[in-house]
This record gives C-alpha cells, sequence and structure tokens, in this order.
C-alpha cells in the first residue's frame, strides 16, 4: 500500500508540475499514440505528436484530459509497469459501469472522469 501512495503522489505532483509538451511526450513514449490520441479524443495523432514537440498547446478541456491520463498512466506505470498501465487503459472496468478508463477519460466531461 505505501508504494501505491508514493506513486499517487509522485504522479499527481508530476500532472500539476509538467508542462503539456513532457505529458505529451511521457504518454506517447510509454502509453502508445493510440492510446493517447483516444483518450484526448483525437482520431488523429500528429496534433498529440506537436503538444510533444511544443508546437501548440492543448485546449483547456483537452489540456486537462491530457494530466489525467498522465497521472493515472505514471501512477500505474510506477507501481505496476508501462504494459499493465496499458491494459488498464483499455479494460472495461466495473467501476465504470463496464467502460474502459480511456473511453470515460475521453467522452466525459474532465472534472467528471477525474473526480475524486
Amino acid at each position: 500500500m505505501a508504494k501505491l501512495a508514493e506513486a499517487e503522489a509522485i504522479a499527481y505532483r508530476a500532472s500539476v508540475c509538467d508542462s503539456p509538451a513532457q505529458m505529451a511526450r511521457w504518454c506517447l513514449d510509454n502509453l502508445g499514440q493510440r492510446v493517447t490520441s483516444a483518450a484526448l479524443g483525437l482520431t488523429d495523432p500528429s496534433l498529440v505528436r506537436r503538444y510533444a514537440r511544443h508546437q501548440g498547446k492543448p485546449s483547456g478541456d483537452r489540456e486537462a484530459r491530457l494530466r489525467l491520463l498522465y497521472r493515472v498512466g505514471r501512477m500505474l506505470a510506477g507501481v505496476y509497469d508501462v504494459q499493465t498501465a496499458c491494459a488498464f487503459l483499455r479494460s472495461s472496468n466495473p467501476l465504470l459501469g463496464d467502460h474502459a478508463p480511456l473511453t470515460v477519460i475521453a467522452a466525459e466531461p474532465a472534472e467528471v472522469a477525474g473526480g475524486e
């Protein structure tokens, strides 16, 4: 349990402090362009790659989704590994009405998807 709490604190701090470019780069490098793009509600991953290269900044709602994806991905990767984080994000979850966390992040308003 201590490892989870530590990973959650580290991921939260990073999601608040890191720039959208840093978050986009980490998500692309670790979660992949398909997962990252889908979570942001994008069909074309080129926009996320532009964010990662400091060639634009996501809009407010899209940035909130990026921060949430980054936080969840970093936390899970810190406790388990990147492959488990990707599997968790794509798999249905009974606590989310049998929806995958990835689809909840993409479909729900950012404040609902990331509710505490």
